[in-house]
């Protein structure tokens, strides 16, 4: 039987990234996001538009997407759970800078996206930015024989509602069961 939610947010299972940023106030930031998407060599990116990540996204026009795994989660939380602040050094998250763009590239992270913006569509009080992808960089361990190995691929995923968020992530292909993380900074 299905009756009628109402929820102000309902997070169906979203793939937590790192958006690696140009912060004028720190030279690098990051902040952590859960609205992303890809098509071919299109990314599209959401948060909300007073964000500090907002603010310098649209003023640098670039940014990159990192794809962080479970052992990340301390720095997953630092990135969402703090505003305003420094936070690569403390998260002590190593980078390097993109090829493509100015922007931090998360060694830890075994998939980065380097991206340029092209457009900003508000809706409300969100920002939606539609950008090219410049260059993907993947962990050579997550490839073989050319191809991307998904089997060996574990992003953290984002669930929940307006009431409880939580993250979740699967051992691999063939635990069913998967496993899940509570925040700590609730």
């Amino acid at each position: 039987m299905r009756q009628d939610y109402k929820t102000s947010k309902l997070y169906y299972g979203f793939p937590v990234i790192l958006l690696g940023y140009k912060d004028a106030n720190f030279k690098y930031n990051f902040t952590t996001n859960s609205s992303s998407y890809t098509l071919g060599d299109m990314m599209v990116i959401g948060f909300h538009s007073r964000s500090n990540a907002a603010k310098q996204i649209t003023n640098f026009k670039e940014f990159t997407v990192n794809v962080p795994s479970e052992n990340l989660m301390n720095e997953i939380e630092i990135g969402g759970f703090f505003h305003k602040v420094d936070k690569i050094p403390l998260s002590k998250l190593e980078y390097e800078i993109g090829e493509f763009v100015d922007a931090p590239l998360f060694t830890a992270c075994p998939i980065s996206i380097e991206c340029k913006v092209e457009n900003i569509v508000m809706y409300g009080e969100t920002a939606n930015v539609i950008a090219s992808i410049k260059k993907r960089v993947v962990n050579s361990n997550l490839i073989e024989e050319g191809k991307l190995n998904s089997d060996k691929l574990n992003p953290v995923i984002f669930l929940g509602d307006e009431h409880e968020k939580i993250y979740r992530y699967l051992r691999n292909l063939s635990d069913k069961a998967g496993k899940f993380y509570k925040n700590q900074f609730e």
